[in-house]
């Protein structure tokens, strides 16, 4: 094992490779005991109803907040209390995690010290989960409890009495109140039960992410100029995407047999690097090389993740050959093929890692929303169109001027966060927070349901006095007419 890495079983990427045999297992087999008759809030203590069931297990950031047994009866009477109590606009925690190879690179907005929580050995904060149906898995170990984060990144909702549960638990008990019949039904085709089809998430590396490739998992990013302050539209941020034209397969070949036996070997020499154009989006296939900048970037996937790793060190450590494949599923790259080079090779797709049209197809610049633009409001696509031949998930932007309101009736529920500002989304009041600290609530995170859209939408108000900059996440086929498309 090289020094500074993490044991095989620690992948650099989340491990929970949701494809339908391990999603349902998760969710049908998960069981966890523990009771509490009271419910402790800021506003003092509160009865709890006899059929809420209190995990003993609680999420990392939040020790304070009782975590709701969702698979236990009542998850269907908490769903109809926090629709009816904010116009069904969810409330979602903010959920943070570390890699234990990687460095955070601080544009998440928390206070200095709570980078470095004491319990996680070291490991400080670089991402940040806003809306994920499955826990993930880091390979950090909470020295509280000795084991890995109770559901880390996962999504829970704060519920009116300030309790929290798990977002999947309450689409499980109405998947059509929250997501509606086209989503659930879409989700379902994919992972057998329902579940929202997107991960929505933010990372934030000081340096930037290992060279590597999804061999069935697409990516987009919207790189911004809110979660990125100060950085000159002229930056040096790049991103290493792809081949060059000129590499063969030979090329290519001595690079991947020389992992972990020199000093380095050199696959970011075979790539372009490109500009990353702020405040614009990108579209990454699956199949393709690629080294996400050192920029703070929300990032939107298919609720799934596997990796492989190409280059065998880093500015953050080096990378085992065992590491670079471990996160490969089966059906993707068969075992008795890890650290065969030859087969990889074979198997690589050299037509997509170098198409000279590459930063054409997928870059995404920034489009007006006419739909969504009013008076004091200004919209705008930041992902859109069709994406490996039909339509993938959107990006949409709203900017409100102090004072305006618009009537917001998208044809899908969808995430949003707050960049900016402050106002309200439906009941749900909103504002952007510096220097936050962990394990404190923080209204900036929220998921408008299918509920609120059959009751007409849901009223957005800017009630201060800067701007108020929201951003929306849609899944697949969340709309009739594909954004973007000519």
């Amino acid at each position: 094992m090289d020094a500074g890495l993490d044991p095989p079983s620690h992948s650099y990427y989340d491990k929970q490779h949701c494809d339908g045999n391990s999603f349902s297992h998760y969710y049908h087999s998960r069981t966890f005991f523990g009771t509490s008759p009271l419910l402790k809030t800021k506003q003092g203590v509160l009865p709890m109803t006899a059929s809420t069931s209190i995990l003993a297990d609680k999420l990392h950031e939040y020790p304070q907040q009782d975590v709701i047994d969702g698979t236990s009866s009542g998850s269907d009477a908490i769903l109809d209390d926090c629709i009816n109590s904010s116009d069904g606009v969810l409330q979602l925690l903010h959920r943070y995690a570390g890699r234990t190879f990687c460095t955070p690179g601080k544009r998440l907005r928390l206070d200095a010290q709570s980078y470095y929580p004491d319990y996680m050995n070291g490991t400080g904060l670089d991402e940040i989960w806003m809306c994920c149906t499955v826990p993930i898995v880091t390979g950090v170990i909470d020295t509280r409890t000795n084991k890995a984060p109770f559901r880390e990144g996962e999504s829970h909702v704060l519920t009116p009495n300030g309790q929290v549960i798990s977002l999947q638990d309450l689409i499980l008990a109405n998947p059509e109140t929250v997501m509606g019949e086209k989503i659930t039904a879409f989700s379902k085709s994919l992972y057998g039960d329902p579940t929202w089809p997107i991960v929505s998430k933010k990372f934030d590396n000081l340096n930037p992410i290992p060279h590597h490739l999804h061999w069935a998992k697409w990516e987009v990013y919207d790189i911004n100029s809110y979660d990125n302050p100060g950085v000159c539209p002229s930056h040096y941020h790049t991103t290493a995407m792809g081949l060059y034209p000129f590499i063969t397969k030979d090329q290519f070949l001595d690079c991947m047999k020389s992992f972990g036996k020199g000093d380095y070997n050199g696959v970011r020499h075979l790539s372009p690097h490109t500009m990353m154009h702020i405040d614009n989006g990108f579209v990454m296939p699956n199949g393709v090389l690629h080294s996400p900048t050192d920029l703070c970037t929300h990032e939107l996937h298919v609720t799934m993740d596997e990796h492989f790793l190409a280059e065998d060190l880093t500015l953050d450590g080096r990378i085992g050959a065992a590491d670079a494949f471990y996160a490969c599923r089966e059906e993707d790259y068969p075992k008795d093929r890890h650290e065969d080079w030859e087969y990889l090779v074979e198997k690589f797709d050299f037509a997509a890692n170098q198409d000279p049209e590459f930063v054409l197809k997928n870059s995404r610049p920034a489009i007006t929303a006419e739909e969504f633009a009013g008076d004091g409001v200004d919209a705008r696509w930041i992902v859109y169109g069709d994406f490996l031949g039909d339509q993938k998930c959107s990006i949409l932007r709203l900017i409100l001027e102090p004072g305006a309101k618009t009537k917001f009736s998208p044809e899908s529920p969808a995430l949003f966060h707050t960049n900016g500002g402050s106002g309200r989304i439906g009941k749900l009041q909103v504002r952007y927070h510096q220097d936050m600290k962990l394990g404190e609530l923080y209204p900036e995170i929220g998921f408008i349901t299918q509920a609120a859209l059959n009751n007409g939408g849901v009223e957005i108000e800017n009630t201060g006095n800067e701007p108020l900059v929201l951003t929306f996440d849609f899944p697949q086929n969340a709309h009739s007419k594909t954004p973007g498309a000519k």
